[in-house]
């Protein structure tokens, strides 16, 4: 709700409570409150707005299947008024990588009022991937560029630029898959370390145009390695072995359609989509980058 609407609303409940001509003798804040604590409850206006807020922002958040098309649409917007600093085809999404999308300047009028309140919505109260601990499935769907919790290395080398453009690696499976025959050597034993390698991978990504494949390979294995553990999927710990059996999700699944009682699930795993990883006041500063046990 644009703010100019949410003043007047404002002004109208002021001149019902107060009538018309009269300064409010108690402030807005305690007439908010509830009435156990001296308040008469009316509604806050603009804490409901941001909740409303919150509730698109986890819309906008579901990277699943049913990522709804206003989403998608969104992201493209967003993508395109990124500042040019960053690398085009490394962009993802900015609550999955280190960039910000612009909430000022030139670039954020661009925008429209509803994707600028979201996003604002979501700095004021600290919206960030914050899950306890992740899957490796989930872990390996994570942008490859401008990675979160790593430390940053540039893009401008040439291995980084061929692996963006000629191996297409968009995701941390991706540099996986890539950096595999020198991360496992046991599993591919006619690997050569050299850009004349003629192992069935190489021999496949040079069809792709990459000039030195074992710079390229080296240079994913490196961006790898610059995942803290807690995120990257080749170092995780076996499941917590605190999520309910089957039976217990069914009847749980039950249970939520006929309003009954649910059973807490206690895993701190999340294993369905990244959906589940987002969490609000959560300083991405504060976010330990080690393994939950």
């Amino acid at each position: 709700m644009p703010t100019h609407i949410e003043d007047a609303l404002m002004n109208i409940m002021s001149t019902f409570i107060w009538e018309q001509g009269t300064k409010p003798r108690i402030a807005i804040a305690t007439l908010q409150s509830p009435i156990l604590e001296g308040g008469l409850n009316i509604l806050n206006i603009k804490s409901r707005n941001e909740a409303i807020e919150i509730i698109w922002l986890k819309a906008y958040l579901n990277f699943s299947p049913s990522h709804q098309k206003w989403a998608t649409v969104t992201d493209h917007i967003i993508l395109a008024m990124v500042p040019p600093h960053s690398v085009k085809k490394a962009r993802e999404n900015p609550f999955l990588q280190t960039w910000m999308a612009p909430l000022r300047g030139q670039r954020a009028k661009a925008l429209n009022d509803d994707i600028k309140r979201m996003l604002k919505t979501a700095q004021k109260y600290e919206v960030n991937l914050a899950a306890i601990r992740m899957t490796p499935h989930l872990l390996a769907q994570l942008p490859a560029w401008y990675y979160l919790s790593a430390e940053q290395k540039s893009l401008n080398n040439a291995s980084a630029k061929c692996l963006l453009q000629k191996h297409n690696v968009a995701k941390v499976a991706d540099l996986i898959r890539t950096s595999a025959r020198l991360h496992h050597p046991a599993q591919f034993p006619t690997h050569r370390k050299n850009k004349n390698c003629a192992c069935r991978e190489c021999a496949a990504d040079r069809t792709l145009g990459c000039k030195n494949l074992h710079k390229c390979t080296k240079e994913a294995l490196t961006r790898v390695h610059l995942i803290p553990p807690k995120h990257d999927p080749t170092k995780q710990e076996p499941p917590d072995g605190m999520s309910l059996t089957r039976t217990w999700k069914l009847i749980n699944k039950r249970a939520r359609q006929e309003n009954g009682e649910i059973t807490l699930n206690p895993s701190i795993t999340c294993k369905e989509n990244l959906a589940e990883c987002f969490r609000v006041f959560s300083h991405p500063n504060g976010n330990p980058t080690q393994m939950a046990r």
